[in-house]
């Protein structure tokens, strides 16, 4: 019997997303600074809310944060492979 594909977790899990692994530069850019735009290249802390298998076995988390620029944030809530995400351990 295959395993069930979504687990719910509740309550969220605390959990680091990084951006620039989630983000990655396209093969051959040429990296162009803009003050206002959204930081992708950084590590944020999340909320877990959810374990997905995909039809290949791959492990994706569906995770809300922040995604900040200069002069916003948006909240944002999405699938994401497993890999970019780490355990929070609180202080």
């Amino acid at each position: 019997m295959d395993p069930a594909p979504f687990r719910l977790l509740r309550p969220p899990v605390k959990v680091w997303i990084d951006l620039s692994a989630l983000f990655p530069d396209p093969p051959h850019h040429v990296d162009v600074f803009t003050a206002g735009g959204f930081e992708v290249g950084t590590v944020v802390l999340g909320d877990l809310l959810e374990w997905s298998m995909t039809t290949d076995g791959v492990w994706l988390g569906c995770v809300r944060y922040d995604l900040a620029s200069k002069e916003r944030s948006e909240s944002v809530t999405h699938w994401v492979q497993s890999a970019v995400l780490k355990p929070y351990r609180s202080p």
